[in-house]
Formats: structure tokens, C-alpha cells, sequence
């Protein structure tokens, strides 16, 4: 408890997003030693207010604002702690301390890839942010965003519904909703994720706070995505960031003119492109291979499953003489704590293939990912019956990988 009343004094003393913590972080071994120095001459004399405040050993300020973390079942990192992230340490302006609420694991020797975007997104960018976050957290990454409106929530989302690890960064003090209307998809990361913040509650606000925790998005992270951003949109600044921090950037392409082409400037400045997921998970595969393992969907195992279905219902109703047929065994059912993020599942009578048609006929041509989730199927599942179906011609593939009725 002193460390952390110790570390937000810190943080009162030279405020947030200032590189003067990187001046003064590596000269010490433990928050303690900041504390008891007398002599921060080695800071110069042009940052003599924050040398006056150095000196200043109050820490009354810190411990009310400790109280008011706790009450929210916050916690406190510090810099010197062994789980604050160590690629955190290397930027220009690390924070000197972490406030969170949720699970900690590994950031160190786990990957997190940023999934970032517009909160203005259209079809295509909730496409991408769904598809490609959800593809990286199945290969064992941790996804990382600002749960803000627009591709932030969507790749959130799609992390938890893969059953991966997601991190959303705030730029708005710990415990405080923003926006209102992601009040339960909150409350889900509190339970299966983690939301961290560098301002504790009350903090002094200020214009620069959301650009500010973009900093922290991208160097937490070992790869940043841009999925769709509008030329102004603050995901360019999180690109910026990254490549500034020199960490592995790359954008999604736009359509030409759109609102939200923005990723195409980014393209244009020599930004690599991803078109697939694996363009990402390609390289990180290869700094962490024992983490990341890049994930496909078997059409084969489910084509095979599908046989072996077929097979076993026929057994089930029609068993040998003197045999029953065996029950299938019950599973409890849980409430599922991720409801929050979840679509809306579309309830259709039938079979699996008779869900799908009734669903491609109502709608406009969905892609597998789209079908999965509105049915509430396993995707591979899905991917492999849409395959004997587009064999049977009960389903075409349309461009950009959709499908629709073949009526």
C-alpha cells in the first residue's frame, strides 16, 4: 500500500504523458529511492517547478485518491512492478503508474496486437475489425483497443466471443464509463478482460487525454492494425505512435474516396498492407512461437465430422436389438457473463443447412464469420457445412467472401 500511494504522489508531482518520467524512472531501482531523494539537479534548471514538487514529500493528495481507487476494486501498477509491461518501459513518455480493473496476465512474453479504428465505422470496417480481432486473439494473441464506440467495442467483441484475452485502454479516469451506452460491454472486460487507465478517479482532465492513452494502446502492443479510420480519426494518431515507438504498423485498405479511406494514406506512406489477419500473425508467429500459432478454421475435420454426424444419428435411432439408444449426456448451462457483447441470435427452425438459407434469404450475402455469430454456431462448423452447401448449390460465393441463397 505505501508503494502505491508512493507512485500516484509521483504522478501528481510531474503529471501524466510527460517524458520526464523517462529521465527519471531509469536512475532508480524502486519508487521508495524516488522518494527519499533530496537532489533532482540532474533534471536542470528549466524544470524547476517540477523539482519544487519532487521535494515536496506530502502525500495526503495520493492517499485520498488511494481510497477512491480501492472503493472502485481497482488496482494499482506501478512502473517498477514486475508485471507492468515491459514494452511500456521504452516509450518516450512511459506512465509511471497503471490503475486496471479485471484479470492481469502476461503482457511480457504474449503478444498484444492493437485492433484500432473509427467510432464512425460502416459495414465493411465492423467487418474487418470483427474478422481480423477475432482471427488474432484464436492464434494467442491478446487484443488490444480503447473501447470507445465503432471498431474499438467490435474488436473487443469479437476477442472475448474467440475466448481470448482483451486489454481496453481508457482516456478517461479508472472507473468511469465512457461512452454511457458501453456500460455492459464494461462490466464483461471487468470479468473475462482488463481495462486499464493511467488517470486515477479525479484526475485533472484535460484535451489531450484520448491522444494521450493512444500512446499507451500502441506501446503495449507489438503490432498495431488500423482497421478503418477517417483522415482526422484518432486511430491515425495511435499509428503515428506506434511508429514512433518502432513497433510493426499496418492498414487495412479502404475503398477509394470513402469517408473512412484514411487507411489508404497510411498505405500511400509506405505502411504495410494487410488484406488477411495472417499478415499480422505471420511475424509474430515468429518472435513468439510459443504463444502465437496461427489459426485455421478446419474445413477438412468438420467436413469429415459431418460424415461421422450422419453416421452416428443413424445409429442412435436404430440401435441393435436389445439395446437402448444412449442419452445424450446434459451439459449444466451458466449464464454467460460475455452476453453483453453478443449479436442478437436470429432463432430458425431446422437443421443447421436450413438455418443458414432461411438466414442468406432474409438478409443480404453474409460472410461465414456473420453467419456464425447471428446463428450462434461454431464457425468452423458453419465453414464446413456452407462447403457441401456451395457443392450442392444450395449457396454461391459472392465477392469479398459472402454467401447468399442460390434460389
Amino acid at each position: 500500500m505505501k508503494n502505491d500511494i508512493l507512485y500516484i504522489w509521483l504522478q501528481q508531482a510531474i503529471g501524466l504523458c510527460n517524458r520526464l518520467a523517462l529521465e527519471i524512472m531509469p536512475r532508480f531501482s524502486d519508487i521508495s529511492d524516488i522518494y527519499s531523494c533530496e537532489d533532482f539537479s540532474f533534471l536542470g534548471e528549466k524544470r524547476e517547478q517540477y523539482i519544487t514538487r519532487l521535494l515536496n514529500k506530502d502525500t495526503s493528495s495520493a492517499f485520498e485518491a488511494l481510497k477512491r481507487i480501492r472503493s472502485l476494486g481497482a488496482e494499482v501498477t506501478g512502473y517498477y512492478d514486475t508485471r507492468f509491461p515491459d514494452k511500456l518501459r521504452l516509450i518516450a513518455a512511459p506512465p509511471v503508474v497503471l490503475y486496471s480493473i479485471g484479470t492481469w496476465r502476461d503482457l511480457n512474453t504474449v503478444p498484444c496486437v492493437a485492433v484500432v479504428g473509427t467510432r464512425k465505422m460502416s459495414d465493411y470496417g465492423k467487418e474487418i475489425a470483427e474478422k481480423f480481432a477475432y482471427i488474432i486473439a484464436k492464434s494467442g494473441a491478446y487484443v488490444v483497443s480503447g473501447l470507445a464506440k465503432g471498431v474499438d467495442t467490435a474488436a473487443h467483441r469479437s476477442a472475448v466471443m474467440a475466448g481470448g484475452y482483451t486489454v481496453a485502454v481508457l482516456g478517461n479516469p479508472i472507473g468511469e464509463v465512457y461512452p454511457r451506452e458501453n456500460e455492459k460491454a464494461f462490466a464483461s472486460l471487468y470479468k473475462c478482460g482488463l481495462v486499464i487507465s493511467e488517470m486515477y478517479p479525479g484526475c485533472p482532465r484535460t484535451k489531450a487525454d484520448f491522444p494521450n492513452r493512444n500512446r499507451i494502446i500502441s506501446g503495449l502492443s507489438a503490432a498495431t492494425v488500423v482497421a478503418e479510420a477517417g483522415e482526422g480519426s484518432g486511430a491515425l494518431i495511435t499509428a503515428r505512435c506506434a511508429l514512433e515507438q518502432g513497433r510493426l504498423v499496418f492498414a487495412v485498405p479502404g475503398d477509394i474516396g470513402a469517408e473512412n479511406a484514411g487507411t489508404n494514406q497510411l498505405i500511400k506512406s509506405g505502411v504495410p498492407v494487410a488484406t488477411e489477419p495472417y499478415d499480422i500473425i505471420a511475424p509474430l508467429a515468429l518472435e513468439y512461437p510459443e504463444s502465437v500459432k496461427p489459426y485455421q478454421p478446419s474445413l477438412t475435420a468438420g467436413l469429415r465430422s459431418y460424415g461421422n454426424a450422419g453416421a452416428a444419428k443413424k445409429r442412435a435411432n436404430n440401435p441393435a436389438p436389445g439395446v437402448s439408444a444412449p442419452e445424450p449426456p446434459k451439459e449444466p448451462v451458466e449464464p454467460d457473463p460475455l452476453e453483453a457483447f453478443a449479436e442478437p441470435v436470429k432463432k430458425v427452425p431446422g437443421g443447421i443447412q436450413e438455418q443458414i438459407t432461411e438466414l442468406l434469404r432474409a438478409s443480404r450475402p453474409l460472410t461465414g464469420d456473420e453467419i456464425s455469430r447471428q446463428l450462434g454456431c461454431d464457425i468452423t462448423k458453419v465453414l464446413s457445412e456452407l462447403t457441401v452447401m456451395e457443392i450442392t448449390g444450395a449457396v454461391v460465393k459472392t465477392a469479398g467472401g459472402r454467401f447468399a441463397a442460390n434460389d
